[in-house]
Formats: C-alpha cells, structure tokens, sequence
C-alpha cells in the first residue's frame, strides 16, 4: 500500500473496494486507462505495486495509464481479474437514449 495513506482494518479495505466498484460500474463507457488508474490509486497502490500483483509490467502499466499503450486482451484480463473484474463489451448510447447501430 502506498506509504502516503495510513493502513486501513479490513473492513474499510472491503468499504473501498465496494465503493470504487460502484464507481466503476456507474461509468460503463470509462475508457480502460482511467479504470486501471482509478483501480489503482483508489486501493491505494503505487505502480510497483499494482505491477506485483499483477504481474503486468511497472512501464506497460504506466503507458496504458498514459493512454500511450495497445495492451492485449490478455494483459487486460491480468490487470483487472485481481479485483474480481472481467473486460466487457457493452452498447454505446447516444445521447438521445438510443443506441448507436
């Protein structure tokens, strides 16, 4: 966990994790770079961290954060399947509440 916040029980770790789900699953259409960068820091991990225990790449990790990066599907899948998250596909919706075809 990264050093600049103060360790939480694990009740509260349980508390954040179902929030920023929450939060994830309110934004269906979030590109990936912000949902890897809002898993990251919102669990508190710095880069190293989050390259640990996923066994992604620290510098792949910061280029798809970036916007910079083409990851695979299978680097996807290794970023997200740690908090129980799987890549989706979902219908992208107009802004009339239409969706587009």
């Amino acid at each position: 966990m990264d050093r600049r916040y103060k360790p939480l029980s694990p009740v509260e770790q349980l508390q954040q994790r179902i929030a920023l789900l929450g939060q994830i699953q309110q934004q269906p259409d979030m590109p990936l770079e912000q949902v890897v960068r809002q898993l990251r820091t919102g669990l508190h991990l710095t880069v190293a961290e989050y390259a640990r225990l996923t066994g992604v790449a620290a510098r792949t990790i910061q280029a798809i954060e970036a916007g910079t990066a083409n990851p695979s599907v299978n680097t996807i899948y290794r970023l997200l399947q740690p908090f129980g998250l799987t890549l989706g596909v979902v219908a992208a919706v107009a802004r009339d509440g239409q969706t587009g075809q």
